[in-house]
């Protein structure tokens, strides 16, 4: 009987192992998730702020090809 009991207390951890690796995966998952986001906004900032300067560019070129004429 004993080997039983064994066998059910492993299975009972082996159990509680797995609830507790899903939990982890879960809150990994969770922080993955949330860095991925953080890193999409930094690069649509980035991107505005090169769409930005590219068009002061324009403008001071545009402007500056007035001035010398």
């Amino acid at each position: 009987m004993n080997t039983g009991n064994s066998e059910t207390t492993q299975a009972d951890r082996s159990a509680a192992g797995r609830a507790s690796r899903s939990t982890v995966n879960l809150d990994e998952l969770s922080r993955l998730k949330q860095e991925l986001m953080q890193a999409e906004v930094r690069l649509a900032k980035a991107r505005a702020t090169v769409v930005s300067a590219e068009i002061d560019i324009k403008v001071i070129n545009t402007r500056l090809r007035e001035f010398m004429k």
